[in-house]
């Protein structure tokens, strides 16, 4: 008897399923599809060649009427048979061979079909790998961004502390400013109270001193009249006060306008009341004095010209004395810009000194132009330029103040 043959997808088959199962549940999709993909190939290439050996065995069957394995057995059965048994033989096998043809060709198509399902999965899992890569690709470029953004934000965050850190050093450097000035804004505010209180003190005391000074010219006035025998000084037969405490109470007063006018700024108009003032009191003075000549020698003085008249008292009083050194005077002298004066005497009463005398004790290579600090009865103090080698100079306060400038060929006034 011939046996039916077998299915060529038998048991191992479905083992090889199985264990494509649990090896997908067990690895990654990726991996998963590539053993399934090597698994399906070698499967399909083990069944084409089990077809292809059925198919050789069919052959062999239709044309001799028997497998090659069964070949021998088949030629002792069929010689012993008759032909109508070998007919319904080759019959049955025809129809068993045509049954696993169809079978196989079924299978085939399972095949088929779960090969081009398994090219969908695959097709849809490259797509799938393809967007998350990209997508991995986009959250990698968004990552770098954020990283940058954060170092951006990094440097600008120290930045922000730097600029932080130098406000509050300015801030505190301008709060300790700010605590300066107020500081000496208290003390302007202090030393302005206090020189105004001074400059109302020194006022009233100005006033004081000017109605004193009006006091002892009003009562000298009275006491020497016009007259042409004494030049205009001559004495009445009242009494009168003591010349030599007039005398002195005009030297303190003279002292005071002299400390009043240390407290004044050379610009300060009181400056020019306290010449007026200073000028009255040498005219005072030199009153004084010629009352007093007419006292002791009972004959008018011979008058001098103006600025012998204002400087030269002291020098007067020094000669009433017989135990003073011989007749001196001191010459302070500023030259160019330096503020510091150059001190030189010359043996010459004040009211004797000429501008040679002076060019004689100064020295100096070079012409110059020589200024003299004087009185004037309009003006107050006032620069006087000496010119002249034989012209008498101005004093003032008992010594003589000038100032040198390089002449430098300008024209001047003969």
């Amino acid at each position: 008897s011939i046996s039916p043959l077998s299915s060529p997808r038998g048991q191992s088959s479905h083992t090889d399923r199985q264990d494509l199962q649990h090896q997908e549940s067990s690895e990654s999709p990726g991996a998963v599809m590539e053993r399934w993909e090597d698994s399906i190939s070698e499967m399909l290439e083990e069944e084409v060649q089990e077809a292809r050996k059925m198919v050789s065995a069919l052959q062999a069957l239709l044309l001799h009427g028997s497998l090659p394995e069964e070949e021998q057995d088949v030629c002792v059965s069929l010689d012993t048979n008759s032909a109508e048994q070998q007919l319904v033989v080759l019959r049955g096998r025809l129809d068993q061979s045509m049954e696993e043809i169809r079978e196989l060709k079924r299978e085939l198509l399972r095949c088929k079909q779960e090969m081009r399902n398994l090219q969908g999965v695959k097709e849809a899992q490259q797509q799938r790998l393809c967007s998350q890569e990209a997508s991995i690709l986009q959250t990698k470029q968004e990552l770098l961004r954020a990283s940058m953004s954060k170092d951006e934000l990094n440097n600008q965050n120290a930045e922000l502390k730097w600029k932080l850190e130098e406000c509050n050093r300015l801030w505190s450097e301008c709060k300790m400013d700010v605590g300066q000035k107020d500081r000496l804004l208290q003390q302007l505010k202090y030393k302005l109270e206090e020189s105004q209180k001074t400059q109302t003190e020194l006022q009233r005391e100005l006033q004081q001193k000017h109605s004193l000074l009006q006091d002892l010219m009003s009562r000298n006035l009275p006491e020497i009249p016009n007259s042409p025998e004494n030049n205009g000084y001559s004495y009445s037969g009242n009494p009168a006060p003591p010349v030599s405490g007039q005398a002195e109470e005009v030297q303190l007063l003279r002292d005071a306008l002299r400390s009043l006018r240390n407290n004044f700024s050379d610009q300060d108009p009181q400056q020019h009341t306290l010449d007026t003032l200073e000028q009255g009191i040498v005219s005072l003075m030199d009153r004084l004095r010629v009352l007093h000549t007419n006292r002791g020698r009972g004959k008018s003085p011979r008058r001098k010209g103006q600025h012998t008249d204002l400087d030269s008292w002291p020098s007067t009083n020094s000669r009433q004395s017989h135990s003073n050194p011989p007749p001196s005077t001191k010459i302070l002298y500023f030259t160019g810009k330096s503020p510091t004066p150059s001190m030189i005497h010359v043996s010459k009463r004040l009211g004797e000194v000429t501008l040679r005398d002076v060019k004689a004790a100064v020295d100096r290579e070079g012409n110059y132009r020589y200024h003299f600090k004087a009185l004037d009865p309009e003006f107050g103090t006032v620069k006087e330029e000496v010119f002249l080698d034989g012209a008498v100079v101005p004093g003032w306060e008992g010594k003589i103040v000038a100032w040198l400038e390089e002449d430098g060929g300008e024209e001047r006034p003969l």
